[in-house]
């Protein structure tokens, strides 16, 4: 039975319909049970007190499985009414037909209680839906038996024979009725529409030969087989419908007093309800052996299509990869398969090699000896698969082939055992990629590498060198530079005699100047001595304060020509810090040159030396130019000038800034700069209160 009115999905509950649909189909069914269970009681054999058959109660409660959960107590209500009133209309007394007709509500209310976990209405497609059904028809039919029986106690003295005549003819109809409603009814089958004419012919003379004739005892159980014939060919769809159309005509032609139940019954003195019960029998080993049989024919049906669409779905990438190269062979190594991407790389055909080669055609031999050496096993393809002997499940490696034309290619190949349903290897799977552009690109990558390297180290060798000449040429120059700023010093304090104005102002010139050159030897001496780990602190109790003072003091020169008010923002006590005095001096310096050098007349300089706690810190701000975003992570860089100070033509070496850093560091300290053009800079160098044992490496 399909389901009356429209489906629409509702959720978690199931399945349902739109409300007035549901009236329609609820209200039609109720109908069809009413005139099933009138014909049942019309047709019940001779002084019975139950019906040969029950197909009401078959459609009574596929109509409760096809109901919403929420509208099952109305469906339940409505079957127990119009069973009654069907039973009072076939002539039975109507305390009897209320019984019947609770009896019926309980059948249902029992069977529709092992479906509350599925959806409305449940499915049946595999063998524990069989399971479920039997054991709720066996339970729902057992609790129509025993309401039966307690009704007809009183008229009956043997209600024992109507309980087993209720219980057969319930179960048998909601056995074979129930199934064909059920939802999710598979269409598989493997039969020609051929075989399904002559079956179902076969079928229907079997039926009428034996229940349409006094036909022998022993012969009522002939339709079996050729039902069983049905579900394994067909599966359960048709399997169901035989079981259902065969049913109604033995029912039929039992009920007319024909086939072999009403004689034997007759000839042996047993009770009218026996002829139920022998009929329902029948009916019910009928569908306990088609239907598990109709469910495996569909099981297997799908397995087979599951499998073929698994085979044409690998056939079909196999193919597909023109480029990867896809082989197997059997335990032994010969070719079984040698799809396209294999032909496209070795130029050998499917043809050629399956079954007449193995992969010591295209695999380099010099490659399997070599590497069957190292692996100490003899030459051989078993070099191949050596890794799998384990429990590893696949190795891959590159590998040599040789194509057709001798070409050479390098592969990716990865080779993976082959195993049948019982685990037995019976084979082994390559799947391979020309990787042969790859490799030697990383090749070539790799030389370039290493020639980089060469030359990175080779630059490293010259900055050696280049720091070494430095260092020694500075050194060199400082001590006549020292002579020659002892002997200026001499002229300009008339140690030698007197001189004139213009004299002593072309000494005081060339004594700036020199100087100048010796802070520049100084620079140069200090940072040798950092990069050779050479830069040793005098670390001491200092006052930061009059570190800052003795710089602006030795600036006092440079400060006066620059136009540039300096003022200093210090505490009213001591700053003390454990550092090297000179050096953190001489970091405060050339920060404050930098800012004089970079801000014009009329600008000015902050220099502000705060206590904070564990570290202090002294920041220099000035009003000058500023300095470019993308220049500002180069500053402390030696020898590095920022394109502004080029361009206006300032004066320096570019080491300042990376001797302040080296300063900073040793000391465990930093510096940082925020800068912005236009608006000036500040500097702040940070370092901590107290020194560990050992300065930081520089």
């Amino acid at each position: 039975m399909s389901s009356p009115g429209r489906l629409r999905e509702g959720g978690a509950r199931g399945w349902s319909t739109a409300p007035h649909a549901w009236v329609l189909w609820w209200a039609a069914a109720l109908v069809v049970v009413f005139f099933l269970a009138s014909a049942s009681v019309w047709l019940a054999p001779p002084q019975s007190s139950v019906a040969a058959w029950w197909p009401a109660s078959g459609v009574a409660v596929a109509l409760a499985l096809w109901t919403r959960r929420d509208r099952l107590p109305l469906t339940v209500l409505g079957i127990a009414v119009v069973t009654t009133l069907a039973n009072i209309w076939g002539g039975r007394p109507w305390e009897t037909a209320v019984g019947f007709g609770v009896a019926n509500a309980c059948e249902v209310v029992v069977v529709a209680s092992f479906y509350r976990g599925a959806s409305t209405p449940p499915g049946f497609s595999r063998l524990p839906d069989l399971g479920r059904l039997v054991l709720a028809a066996a339970c729902g039919a057992g609790a129509a038996a025993v309401v039966a029986g307690v009704t007809v106690a009183g008229l009956d003295p043997s209600a024992s024979v109507t309980m087993r005549a209720v219980f057969a003819s319930h179960a048998a109809a909601i056995l074979i009725i129930v199934p064909m409603t059920m939802a999710h009814l598979p269409t598989r089958g493997h039969a020609s529409r051929q075989e399904l004419v002559v079956q179902s012919v076969v079928l229907a003379l079997v039926v009428g030969a034996v229940f349409g004739t006094k036909g022998e005892l022993p012969l009522a159980f002939a339709p079996m087989p050729v039902l069983v014939w049905g579900a394994a060919r067909f599966g359960v769809r048709i399997a169901a419908a035989q079981l259902l159309l065969s049913g109604i005509a033995m029912s039929l032609l039992t009920t007319a007093g024909r086939g072999p139940f009403p004689y034997a019954v007759a000839s042996l003195d047993y009770p009218p309800e026996t002829v139920g019960t022998l009929l329902q029998a029948a009916l019910v080993a009928s569908a306990l052996v088609s239907l598990p049989v109709a469910l495996l024919t569909d099981e297997l049906a799908a397995s087979l299509t599951r499998a073929r669409t698994s085979a044409e779905t690998l056939e079909g990438v196999m193919e597909a990869a023109t480029q990867t190269a896809i082989i197997t062979t059997d335990p032994v190594g010969n070719v079984t398969s040698f799809n396209a991407g294999a032909e496209n790389l070795l130029g050998w055909t499917a043809a050629d090699v399956v079954g007449h080669a193995t992969p010591a055609w295209w695999h380099d031999a010099d490659q399997l000896d070599r590497r069957a050496s190292e692996a100490g096993m003899a030459p051989g393809l078993r070099v191949l698969v050596a890794p799998l002997e384990g429990d590893s499940a696949s190795d891959r490696r590159d590998w040599v082939w040789r194509t057709r034309t001798g070409e050479e290619l390098i592969v990716s190949l990865r080779v993976s055992p082959r195993h049948d349903a019982e685990g037995r290897r019976i084979g082994w799977l390559g799947i391979a990629e020309d990787v042969t552009r790859n490799r030697r690109a990383e090749q070539v990558l790799r030389s370039a590498l290493d020639r980089e390297r060469d030359a990175g180290q080779r630059l490293v060798e010259l900055d050696r060198a280049k720091t070494d000449f430095i260092a020694s040429v500075s050194h060199e120059l400082r001590t006549p530079m020292t002579s020659v700023i002892g002997n200026l010093e001499m002229l300009l304090d008339d140690s030698l005699g007197a001189t004139s104005p213009a004299q002593r102002l072309a000494l005081q010139r060339t004594d700036r100047n020199a100087r100048r050159l010796l802070m520049m030897l100084e620079e140069l001496l200090l940072l040798s001595r950092v990069e050779d780990g050479t830069f040793d602190l005098r670390v001491r109790r200092t006052d930061l304060v009059e570190v800052v003072e003795q710089a602006l003091h030795t600036l006092d020169v440079a400060r006066g020509r620059s136009g540039v008010e300096v003022e200093i923002h210090a505490p009213g006590e001591q700053v003390e810090l454990d550092a090297d005095a000179e050096q953190v001096e001489r970091a405060v310096m050339n920060l404050v040159s930098n800012a004089l050098k970079f801000t014009p007349a009329g600008g000015r300089v902050d220099i502000r030396v705060r206590d904070e706690g564990a570290t202090v810190s002294v920041s220099v701000s000035d009003t000058g130019v500023g300095i470019a975003p993308k220049d500002v992570d180069r500053l402390f860089d030696r020898f590095y000038r920022a394109p502004s100070a080029v361009r206006e033509a300032v004066p320096g070496t570019g080491l300042g800034l990376s001797i302040v850093r080296a300063i900073a560091e040793r000391h465990h300290g930093s510096v940082t700069v925020d800068s912005r053009p236009g608006q000036g800079s500040t500097f702040t160098v940070r370092l901590p209160t107290t020194q560990g044992d050992e300065p930081a490496p520089a």
